[in-house]
């Protein structure tokens, strides 16, 4: 008889020596809190396992979580390149080597007579892992340059999927995919429980409640279920350190991003039709805050928690001016959603860069009355929707120069 999935998840994770465990390179707070909690599973049950995941820096917000710290950006030592030289006939009298012009030279005396090349042969060692563990990444193209730069390693090692994304694509030899569930980490408390594993300590219980409460946006969203409160209650009793959580992830913000966020509320717009709700920014608005573009994805994020009739989430601003003069600075929009898991499908029609959670495109010789349009134009066509020919206005006559005014309040 088959093994519940949950038993199959326990008895996969037992059966391993040294697991990987990795997570899409646009990572969210509840897949480093996924990873984090079974690696603090594992490390009870006395397997070794890493966290590895592409070109990872943990953000200032999740640094409080336990072991965030010790996640690595990229693998150490996944394979070994061997030299094998037959000295059974030939016996060695002195080994040196030396690195010139990016290439390794090894020096090889022998104490009489000489080698051939039928003496040498080469040969790699196994894998340095026995078990690939992905949390909260909808495909393997997802974990960027860690697959992309290793796809043998990832097709000859059995890996384990778990993640509540619909888009997930069951990528894995075992997936735990539950899209009933709000967060990966709902999934793996429900997954841990249910096989009866006893895997609770404090930290362990304050990393998934941190991945449900990051991915609810504190159990605002409407897939919040009465399961995903007995679960947090659960979590709570636990240990979880709700206070430590919530003052680090909505308790932080910068004085430079509040500024630069009650700009961005001054010009805010919704549109029902495509539930997409944006706002503008000019440099101005920039200079006041004394913020730079980094501080945006907080903008969009500020913008999820506080439009909850929306979807679809943007910010279009006007780029810093380029050194040559005499082009123009052009507008730059970053859009994101939670409901559509592929921000990039969203504005597909422009061509945009960025990751599945958080698109950017850029339109050099613009105004943002233009790029407006063409942004919410995008969006209705991958809705399968028409533009509305009055969907935005501008004053007649209005000036390019004075758009920005035109488009909503002033916050001079």
């Amino acid at each position: 008889m088959a093994l519940a999935m949950e038993k199959q998840f326990v008895e996969t994770l037992k059966r391993a020596e040294h697991a990987l465990i990795t997570f899409r390179r646009d990572w969210s707070v509840d897949a480093l809190a996924s990873a984090l909690a079974i690696q603090r599973y594992l490390a009870s049950k006395g397997k070794r396992a890493e966290i590895v995941a592409d070109d990872f820096t943990p953000a200032k917000s999740a640094k409080f979580l336990p072991g965030a710290n010790e996640v690595k950006p990229s693998f150490e030592r996944l394979q070994k390149f061997i030299i094998n030289l037959d000295v059974s006939k030939t016996k060695i009298e002195e080994l040196s080597y030396d690195l010139k012009d990016d290439k390794l030279r090894i020096y090889i005396n022998p104490k009489a007579g000489q080698f051939a090349a039928a003496d040498l042969t080469t040969a790699t060692s196994d894998f340095k892992y026995d078990l690939i563990i992905a949390v909260d990444t909808p495909d393997y193209h997802s974990l960027g340059a860690l697959f992309d730069l290793n796809t043998d390693f990832f097709y000859h090692r059995p890996t384990v999927n778990i993640d509540h994304d619909p888009a997930n694509e069951h990528y894995g030899n075992l997936n735990a995919v539950d899209i009933a569930a709000t967060s990966t980490s709902e999934v793996i408390y429900s997954l841990l429980k249910s096989a009866g594993e006893h895997f609770l300590d404090p930290d362990t219980a304050t990393c998934l409640l941190a991945g449900m409460i990051s991915k609810t946006r504190s159990f605002k969203t409407p897939t919040v279920t009465p399961r995903t409160l007995e679960i947090a209650a659960e979590l709570v009793a636990a240990g979880a350190r709700r206070d430590e959580i919530v003052q680090n992830l909505y308790r932080t913000r910068s004085l430079a991003t509040l500024k630069l966020w009650g700009r961005a509320l001054a010009r805010l717009k919704y549109d029902g039709a495509a539930r997409f709700a944006w706002t503008l920014l000019v440099r101005p608005d920039f200079v006041h805050a004394g913020a730079g573009e980094e501080f945006l994805p907080d903008v969009i994020e500020e913008l999820m928690m506080n439009s909850p009739e929306a979807e679809i989430f943007g910010v279009l601003y006007e780029q810093d001016a380029p050194a040559d003069k005499s082009r123009p600075a052009g507008i730059c929009a970053l859009v994101s959603s939670e409901k559509y898991s592929n921000a990039l499908g969203l504005v597909s029609s422009l061509k945009p860069e960025g990751t599945r959670r958080l698109a950017r495109l850029c339109f050099p010789a613009a105004n943002l009355i233009d790029a407006e349009k063409a942004v919410l134009g995008s969006i209705y066509k991958s809705l399968g929707k028409s533009l509305p020919a009055d969907a935005i206005t501008v004053p007649a006559g209005q000036p390019a120069t004075q758009q920005a005014q035109a488009i909503g309040p002033s916050v001079a």
